[in-house]
C-alpha cells in the first residue's frame, strides 16, 4: 500500500520559526527575482526602495499569517498556569538582577560569562547578535540592564492578560484562577480577523512601493472574460512576491485583497 508524500512546508511557514527573518527573505527574493519583477513598473523604480518593498511586502504576509494562525488556535489546559509562572519568574529575574548589579564584580563576572557562554553556543545566533550590540553601544556596567529590562516588560506584559499573584496570594486559589481564565477565554474568543488576512496584510504593505513607481492606479481593475479574470497588472506583480511565499496562492485572491484595502481607505 503506497503512501501519501509528505508535503514540504511552504516557506513562509519556515519564515515563521526563522532566526534571521531579513537573511532568509533575501535568499527568497534574490537578485535573478527583481531582473523580471521591475518590468511590472513603468517610473524605473530605484534599487534600494524596490528591494525594501518587496522584503517589507513579505514580512507583512507572514507577520499576518502568523496572527490568523494564533486567532484559529486555542489556549491550552495549562496556559495561564504557565503564563503566570512566566510572570512570576520574570518578576523575580529582575528583582535579582537588581540586587546582582549593586556589586560590581558579581555584575562583572556574570555579564563576561554571559557573553562566552552565548559564543560557545551556535544556536543562540539571535542572542549573541543581541550580546554584541548592547556591548557595542553601552558602558561595560550597563551590560545586564537589557535583561532587566526585559524581564519587567515580560513581568508587566503578562500581567495586563492575567493578573499576576502577590506574595502572600493562596496558591491553590491562584492555580484556579488561572484555569478558569483559560477556559473562560477559549469558550468566548471571538474572531475578528478577515479570512485572508495575511494577504490583505501584504496588499496593505506593497501599496506604498506601487503607487510611488507606477502610473497605474492602485486598483483591482476591470473582469475581462477573454481571459477569465481581472486585468490587473497591480495583482500581478503583487502575486508575484506572494507565490515565493505561498505556492497555493491565486491570484484571484490577491486581486480580492487590493480591492478590501482600497475600499478601506
Amino acid at each position: 500500500m503506497s503512501r501519501t508524500p509528505k508535503k514540504h512546508p511552504e516557506p513562509w511557514q519556515l519564515l515563521l520559526k526563522s532566526t534571521d527573518t531579513y537573511r532568509d527573505l533575501c535568499e527568497i527574493y534574490p537578485a535573478a527575482f527583481f531582473e523580471d519583477f521591475v518590468t511590472h513598473f513603468d517610473r524605473g523604480p530605484e534599487a534600494v526602495k524596490l528591494f525594501k518593498g518587496v522584503i517589507d511586502t513579505g514580512h507583512a504576509y507572514v507577520r499576518g499569517k502568523w496572527l490568523k494562525k494564533a486567532e484559529k488556535s486555542k489556549f491550552l489546559q495549562y496556559s495561564g498556569v504557565h503564563m503566570m509562572g512566566a510572570g512570576d519568574a520574570a518578576r523575580q529575574l529582575a528583582k535579582s538582577l537588581q540586587q546582582l548589579s549593586k556589586s560590581d564584580l558579581a555584575n562583572q563576572m556574570v555579564s563576561s560569562r554571559l557573553a562566552k557562554v552565548l559564543a560557545a553556543d551556535a544556536s543562540t545566533g539571535q542572542s549573541q547578535k543581541a550580546c554584541l550590540s548592547l556591548a557595542s553601544s553601552s558602558g561595560p556596567q550597563s551590560r545586564l540592564d537589557v535583561i532587566h529590562q526585559l524581564a519587567l516588560a515580560l513581568e508587566e506584559a503578562i500581567d495586563q492578560i492575567i493578573t499576576l499573584p502577590l506574595e502572600d496570594d493562596d496558591a491553590a486559589e491562584t492555580r484556579q484562577r488561572a484555569l478558569t481564565y483559560v477556559e473562560v477565554a477559549n469558550r468566548t474568543k471571538v474572531k475578528v480577523l478577515s479570512k485572508n488576512f495575511a494577504l490583505d496584510e501584504a496588499a496593505r504593505a506593497f501599496q506604498p512601493l506601487w503607487e510611488e513607481f507606477s502610473t497605474v492606479a492602485y486598483i483591482r481593475g476591470r473582469y475581462k472574460h477573454e481571459i477569465g479574470g481581472y486585468d490587473c497588472a497591480l495583482g500581478r506583480a503583487l502575486h508575484q512576491i506572494i507565490r515565493e511565499l505561498d505556492s497555493t496562492v491565486a491570484e484571484s485572491l490577491v486581486g480580492t485583497a487590493i480591492e478590501n484595502i482600497r475600499t478601506h481607505l
